[in-house]
């Protein structure tokens, strides 16, 4: 049976379809032209893009390394506790240092590998020696210039601009990324 709704409804119905909207606009897909190393050649194309009409922007974004691993001894009560602790491992003939800053401030830092079974090892062969290392993941990031074109800009260029683009800047990559994660 099809009824009327009532005017108290559609407040809540216009909401219920503003926030789909707006959930559907950041899982939408940009454009992105690079990376540039150097500055000017990001620039040149972006004016070379706002000639014909598509408005790019230039930005630094954030990229994914490969993955770091960090042996170390939690924070100690207080710096001197930190080097008194330091002095005992140099002793021993155990290369490492204290942390001086960040969430690890007055830890022992013993190094970080680029290979998760090395770190594993180091902390194994300290764990046999009494001392109660850990280890963890640091994602190592980086920062690239990008030109990033809105969803739908892609469209208003031609063929030919892209292939004179591929000519002269064969190392540029062209990718699609949700606009959510390069938002600038």
């Amino acid at each position: 049976m099809i009824s009327e709704a009532s005017p108290g409804a559609l407040p809540a119905a216009e909401a219920a379809s503003a926030s789909i909207s707006a959930v559907t606009a950041q899982e939408q897909h940009c454009t992105l032209i690079g990376p540039f190393p150097q500055i000017y050649r990001g620039q040149d194309i972006v004016q070379r893009l706002k000639a014909l009409q598509v408005q790019g922007d230039l930005r630094e974004i954030e990229m994914q390394g490969q993955m770091r691993y960090w042996v170390f001894l939690p924070p100690l009560h207080s710096r001197r506790e930190a080097f008194s602790k330091l002095r005992e491992l140099q002793a021993q003939g155990i290369d490492s240092y204290v942390i001086p800053k960040g969430t690890l401030a007055d830890g022992i830092s013993f190094g970080i590998f680029s290979e998760r079974a090395r770190a594993e090892l180091l902390v194994a062969e300290l764990s046999s020696k009494g001392i109660g290392a850990r280890f963890r993941e640091e994602p190592q990031t980086y920062l690239e210039r990008w030109i990033v074109l809105k969803p739908g800009a892609v469209e208003h260029l031609a063929t030919e601009f892209w292939q004179q683009l591929g000519e002269e800047y064969p190392e540029l990559d062209r990718r699609q990324n949700l606009c959510s994660e390069v938002a600038g």
